[in-house]
């Protein structure tokens, strides 16, 4: 994402993003932080200051002829009306390939999202993406709506989509975006004969369709979700995932429930122990646990000195996935659950036990974006550990982040330890479990199943002196 000859280091670059990002959601709360959005601002700090790429991110989202705030605002709104003006260009322009499209199953949605949304700048070469936003910065959306156009001519003649199938057509469209030539596509583009007026003309019909409660829900999402799941799991789960996860603002209703008590008799203090259930739902835990299964597992084996050989402090398999926007979304959905709930929530921003430790105030500014994919088999299990601190910059770890996948399974709760009681959380799928790093915690044998779980860290950061504590 970030230029090579860029002087300050690659960490250095991903916490001006981190920051970037976060100042946007405290500037607009209602919009906050939504994926697709790193991309954008990540290709502003290539060129600009972080000052700089904050304000051009302001202008950007709300301002005319660009207003990006619409397609990240709550209703995705935007977004609905971007695709379908798109799905009316590419039958207006590209007739022959969209019959054919249509004829496999494949509507526009499937691959535009991702590139609409982030006008380009998620998954195509550098050289295509700085052409689109020079003109998209002169001139708004004409120039994003004619590079799709001329991306599919050259999809269709370079890769004769009109004989191909729909998992063909697909796979193609995935793979061939970081070959194309920017030069030749802008090229193209700026010969499609695109006016204003033919996209006022689908954004007007869009506009009156929902006026006139005639599409309550985009026609296009409509379409995808009536698609055989397993058909398309295999050509397109990228397209799922984000079009899942977009949705960051959506509404569930979640319960919270405090288990620091419970720990006094355990750890003799009130350590923070909280568990947030339905943060996730079942498809958003169906879809982590394809995404867990896709990865190369490594098998963790830990012995401490002096242990046999038949014996271990951990035996499971782990993926580890480096996923900045899927740790942002986490992290803003535990704030989301805790914000009606004010002492519990500055308990988890402030981190009052690390007192103790520390002698600057903290404050919780993220989730660590490694994120730690467990599976656990018949007779596999965590001995009882503390979690080890993870440093990042000027941020520390404080606290241990579980993300329940599935409960189909038997055994395999998580058992907190003291010197003589114990404390057992029964997982629950798409509940959170956070809880302080210095709780010794066991993972117990799964007798039956198997049992998939995310693991990753909550960071903390130095409180300016200036700041106040959680509200």
């Amino acid at each position: 994402m970030f230029r090579e000859e860029e002087e300050h280091s690659q960490a250095s670059n991903e916490l001006a993003l981190r920051r970037i990002l976060r100042a946007y959601s405290v500037y607009d709360t209602e919009v906050g932080y939504c994926q697709g959005m790193n991309f954008i601002a990540g290709m502003l700090l290539t060129f600009l200051t972080e000052e700089e790429s904050f304000w051009i991110l302001v202008v950007i989202m709300n301002d005319e002829p660009y207003k990006l705030r619409e397609i990240f605002n709550r209703d995705m709104a935007g977004t609905h009306e971007v695709l379908y003006i798109a799905d009316k260009l590419v039958h207006v322009f590209l007739p022959e390939l969209y019959a054919h499209l249509e004829k496999q199953t494949v509507h526009t949605s499937m691959f535009t999202t991702q590139w609409l949304m982030t006008i380009y700048t998620s998954t195509f070469p550098f050289d295509l993406v700085t052409r689109v936003w020079d003109l998209f910065l002169a001139e708004g959306w004409k120039i994003v709506y004619k590079t799709l156009l001329a991306l599919l001519m050259h999809a269709r003649e370079d890769g004769d989509l009109i004989n191909k199938n729909m998992e063909e057509i697909l796979s193609y469209l995935r793979h061939f975006q970081s070959k194309v030539d920017g030069e030749k596509i802008i090229a193209s583009a700026n010969k499609i004969p695109l006016k204003h007026r033919h996209i006022q003309k689908y954004a007007s019909e869009f506009r009156k369709l929902m006026e006139g409660g005639e599409m309550h829900v985009h026609e296009v999402i409509q379409r995808f979700l009536t698609f055989d799941d397993s058909t398309i799991a295999s050509t397109n789960s990228q397209f799922k995932r984000v079009h899942r996860f977009i949705r960051l603002k959506r509404q569930r209703d979640v319960s919270v429930q405090d288990f620091s008590p419970k720990m006094v008799p355990v750890a003799f203090e009130a350590k923070l122990a909280v568990m947030i259930s339905d943060a996730l739902s079942p498809e958003e835990c169906a879809e982590l646990i394809q995404r867990a299964r896709d990865q190369t597992y490594d098998d963790v084996l830990i012995r401490q000195d002096g242990m046999k050989a038949s014996q271990h402090v951990a035996k499971c398999s782990r993926a580890i996935v480096k996923d900045f926007d899927l740790a942002e979304e986490l992290f803003q959905r535990i704030m989301d659950a805790l914000e009606n709930i004010p002492e519990l929530a500055e308990k988890f921003v402030d981190a009052p036990w690390m007192k103790k430790k520390v002698d600057t105030p903290l404050r919780a500014v993220s989730v660590n974006d490694n994120l730690h994919f467990l599976k656990f088999g018949v007779g596999e299990s965590i001995a009882p550990l503390r979690d080890s601190t993870v440093t990042r910059g000027n941020e520390t770890s404080c606290v241990t982040m579980h993300v329940y996948l599935n409960d189909n399974f038997k055994g395999g709760v998580t058992s907190f330890k003291g010197d003589r009681r114990y404390f057992d959380i029964k997982p629950k799928m798409g509940s959170i479990l956070i809880f302080d790093q210095d709780l010794r915690h066991e993972e117990c044998e799964v007798t039956k199943g198997k049992r998939y779980f995310m693991r990753t860290d909550v960071m903390y950061s130095p409180r300016p002196m200036n700041e106040s504590s959680a509200q």
